[in-house]
């Protein structure tokens, strides 16, 4: 635990990197665990529930920890692994007409029961070390503990140092059933009754507790564990979870074995070296990129939300569902791809993660042919679909296609547009062309081609929208979302076929589609669902918006002349109170951040991360509750509308602090990622940038606007600037090549310094 003398130094420490003449050193100088410390969550009384526990993973594995409900004086720890899911056949399906079957399981929890009554508790998150440390103190002794899971091995690590009385605290398990918790909470009304798994198994072998639960489809999963004591009284707990057939590993003969193994192999690591090896991935993880603000519990948030980010995903393992590794029961027990999976991944190209974006887009690329098969067969020749939701490893969801314009039967479209939007942006923060011409543009062109292959042509000339979902508000012709998905789908295929100079026969199609596309349908209140559907009913998701953010197809750049239709829409959309939850504010921040609008941005932002009893809301450790279910994205998204008020680079164009509220007069970040495979870092002093850094990874022409600036001058004078007026200039930066911008005539002393906080400012996540 941090003494007070060093949180106070955590909080009021100013960190200078040193700078050269071309490039500022590495935010890995910065003394990080001094800077995170201050944005650790601190508990100062026992957590009682899934939402104000503290929580560790690894991508793979997680846990958190908190009161149990059944046992007294006892600490639970619920074990989660990301790729636990039920798997019953297709044909099984059928038959059973069971609703979402193929859903996580639950494993069970590690009970950590002390002798006498627990008097007090302290727990802390070291974001840093990533690790929950904690004293617990009962009427009979204490108990001083540390939970973690090794970056790179399957097993989580529970250990406990009892004092006085509590030398006969004890460590159980207690398994859980594993059925799906879905047909509980939303019991299916028609169709075959839900058939349980068969019970779970327990057993001892080679000094190890094992928990096998069979599968009705034929497979299983298994949990491992033990306790053992060392000669200064400490006790360690490994706790690891087998899922052969998640893992292909053929034949499926059973995950019981396996489990046993993975203990086995983790036990026969030196535990200093799983730690050592765990903070190595870590303190490498953080240092990729930084920001710093002026408000604590804001910049606390971040950084809390990067560190759950990189807990609940990793390059090389499963995309992240609606739970992460921490499961709890809930109907949302999967991948939802018309919101939920986006968000998820908002922010990970802007902060410099590519690699944490890999496993939705792998996922994509090694399941085209399924995907090509999700469509009906008169589409299969040059489309592609999904949809919702999915497992992480199974994406044969079908989606109903046809351009009759007097269907009645919705075609719901989002899912597959929406992360092709995205997995071009991983393109364009990376400029990998390779992956774009070999995967990216051959995967959006069936894509968009869905958009294509439904138009038809209406009586005014134009071409329409069938009946089609506008998520999650209802359904209609010409529906604002697949007109804006369309337009920017078009657009974007458009423009890379140039890129790549391809002679693609469709680009003169693609280009009347987009000239005769049917305009957005609009009314007093701005942008509607559809050609007759208005929004008229309070609503969270902000999918009729889509042109104007995430796609940016419809911005005050192009179109100053629609500024009021933009305003007018997103103040419409929030201004009907209902259906509130976190990702209705946090779009709305990003919406109106798309504007250049800071204060709105900084008002729903706040509004986003604020306590609302008795309504869906942030929790005190950075988790989110919609309905008593917790869904993972939209903490992350919220993280996007700070980064979106810093810096945003749509459009072939760089902008520095678009966004900043009237009260953020200072901000710094450093290695922010923009579309072109730019670094880039700023510092913002009373209300004006001071300076910026450009670093190009990849030789592409930068376009940078920063709107306080008349001028500009930078530290290599041979570099060509071009000034195009209000703000905006032309830098003349080469690949590997860095340059350092500033006002003409000020020369800073260029530093990264993170902005400091009072004391009481400081660690406020968590419970008091």
């Amino acid at each position: 635990m941090i003494h007070r003398f060093a949180l106070f130094l955590a909080c009021t420490i100013s960190i200078f990197c040193g700078f050269g003449q071309k490039k500022l050193t590495s935010p890995s100088n910065i003394q990080w665990p001094q800077f995170l410390a201050q944005h650790d969550l601190v508990w100062e009384k026992m957590p009682t529930n899934y939402y104000d526990a503290p929580f560790v993973g690894n991508g793979l594995l997680g846990t958190l920890c908190f009161q149990d409900t059944l046992l007294p004086h006892t600490l639970g720890f619920e074990i989660g692994r990301v790729d636990v899911y039920d798997h019953p056949s297709d044909d099984s399906l059928k038959a059973a007409r069971l609703p979402r079957p193929r859903l996580r399981l639950p494993i069970g929890k590690i009970l950590l029961s002390t002798v006498g009554k627990i008097v007090s508790s302290h727990f802390r998150v070291s974001l840093w070390d990533a690790c929950i440390t904690g004293k617990i103190t009962t009427d009979q002794g204490t108990l001083d503990l540390k939970c973690y899971v090794p970056s790179d091995e399957k097993v989580i690590i529970l250990s406990y140092t009892p004092s006085g009385g509590e030398q006969q605290a004890r460590v159980s398990f207690r398994a859980e059933q594993g059925d799906n918790a879905r047909v509980t909470l939303r019991p299916n009304k028609t169709g075959k009754p839900y058939e349980p798994n068969p019970p779970f198994q327990v057993s001892q072998q080679n000094g190890a507790s094992l928990i096998v639960q069979p599968l009705l489809c034929g497979d299983d999963y298994a949990t491992a564990w033990d306790e053992q004591k060392a000669t200064n009284g400490t006790r360690t707990v490994y706790v690891t979870v087998a899922n052969n057939w998640a893992e292909q590993k053929k034949p499926y003969d059973g995950s019981g074995q396996a489990a046993l193994a993975q203990l086995q192999k983790a036990r026969a690591i030196n535990e200093s070296t799983l730690w050592e090896n765990h903070l190595k991935w870590w303190h490498n993880y953080y240092p990729a990129s930084f920001v710093s603000i002026p408000d604590a519990r804001l910049e606390s948030f971040y950084w809390i939300q990067q560190y759950r980010l990189a807990s609940a995903g990793r390059p090389n393992l499963p995309a992240i569902d609606l739970l992460g590794p921490w499961y709890k029961p809930t109907v949302w027990l999967a991948m939802w791809n018309n919101l939920n999976v986006q968000l998820a991944y908002y922010t990970t190209g802007i902060t410099n993660h590519l690699d944490m974006e890999e496993p939705i887009f792998n996922l994509l690329e090694q399941n085209q042919a399924t995907l090509i098969k999700n469509v009906p067969p008169a589409f299969q020749n040059d489309c592609a679909g999904l949809g919702n939701p999915n497992t992480f490893n199974y994406l044969n969801i079908k989606i109903h296609l046809t351009k009759d314009s007097a269907s009645t039967q919705k075609m719901n479209l989002i899912a597959l547009p929406w992360l092709m939007q995205q997995f071009y942006l991983h393109y364009r923060f990376s400029m990998d062309e390779k992956r774009l011409r070999t995967t990216i543009y051959p995967m959006m062109k069936r894509a968009f081609g869905v958009y294509y292959r439904i138009l038809y042509k209406g009586s005014d000339g134009k071409y329409h929208i069938p009946l089609s979902f506008s998520d999650e508000y209802g359904e209609d012709k010409d529906v604002s979302l697949n007109i804006a998905l369309a337009r920017w789908g078009f657009t974007t295929l458009i423009a890379t076929a140039k890129k790549l100079q391809l002679q693609d026969t469709m680009v003169p199609k693609w280009q009347d589609a987009l000239y005769n596309l049917v305009e957005t349908p609009t009314d007093e209140n701005g942008i509607k669902i559809g050609r007759t559907l208005s929004f008229s009913k309070p609503h969270r998701h902000y999918s009729h918006l889509f042109s104007i953010f995430p796609l940016y197809e419809l911005n005050i750049e192009k179109q100053p002349a629609k500024r009021a239709l933009m305003e007018t829409s997103i103040r419409h959309f929030t201004g009907l109170d209902g259906d509130n939850c976190m990702f209705k504010f946090n779009g709305a921040s990003s919406l109106w951040a798309a504007l250049g609008q800071g204060d709105s941005a900084l008002k729903y932002l706040q509004r986003s991360v604020s306590f609302v009893p008795n309504a869906p809301t942030v929790t005190p450790n950075g988790f989110y509750s919609e309905n008593k279910w917790p869904t993972f994205e939209s903490p992350i998204a919220s993280c996007r509308s700070m980064l979106d008020m810093m810096l945003q680079s749509w459009g072939d164009k760089i902008r520095i602090f678009p966004a900043m509220p009237t009260e953020w007069k200072e901000a710094v970040y450093s290695n922010l990622r923009a579309e072109g495979s730019f670094l880039v870092s700023a510092k913002r002093t009373n209300g004006k940038t001071s300076w910026v850094q450009i670093e190009s990874l990849a030789g592409q022409p930068c376009l940078i606007q920063i709107k306080d600036w008349a001028n500009i001058e930078t530290n290599q004078p041979n570099l060509s600037v071009k000034s195009l007026g209000d703000g905006l200039f032309s830098i003349g930066i080469k690949k590997n090549q860095t340059v350092l911008l500033y006002p003409k005539g000020e020369k800073p002393t260029a530093v990264v310094t993170p902005l400091t906080h009072a004391t009481n400012e400081c660690n406020q996540w968590g419970v008091k």
